[in-house]
């Protein structure tokens, strides 16, 4: 029976004596607080409340983005597709603005009705 409690005194006692550890070669020890998190090299580390697409949407080769940068760049391409149309408007209103005065220049019966169909 002493033996049994010399055991569960030395239990206790070991319990409270930091043990030793060791780190695989080529790697560091670290001493973390509540809640941090440790990310391999080979990975890129995102907040808890970031919003990240779906795997599947992603080339995983090539990595993923994340809802910040995805909406910079819908941004990015919302105004891009914006100024398109404006200049395609414009594009459209100079023809015809050309072919009238086109048309015009055809149908003139003198030069100086010509000329005033272009200015």
């Amino acid at each position: 029976m002493k033996a049994l409690i010399s055991i569960f005194v030395l239990s206790l006692i070991s319990a409270g004596i930091p043990a030793d550890f060791t780190c695989p070669p080529g790697t560091k020890a670290a001493c973390l607080d509540e809640g941090d998190t440790v990310c391999p090299v080979s990975a890129k580390c995102v907040a808890d409340d970031a919003v990240c697409l779906d795997a599947q949407g992603c080339d995983s080769a090539r990595g993923y983005i994340c809802g910040s940068e995805y909406d910079a760049v819908m941004n990015d391409y919302e105004k891009t597709v914006s100024q398109y149309n404006q200049l395609a408007s414009e594009n459209v209103d100079l023809r015809n603005q050309r072919m009238v005065q086109r048309s015009c220049v055809i149908n003139a019966a003198t030069l100086k009705d010509a000329i005033s169909c272009v200015r």
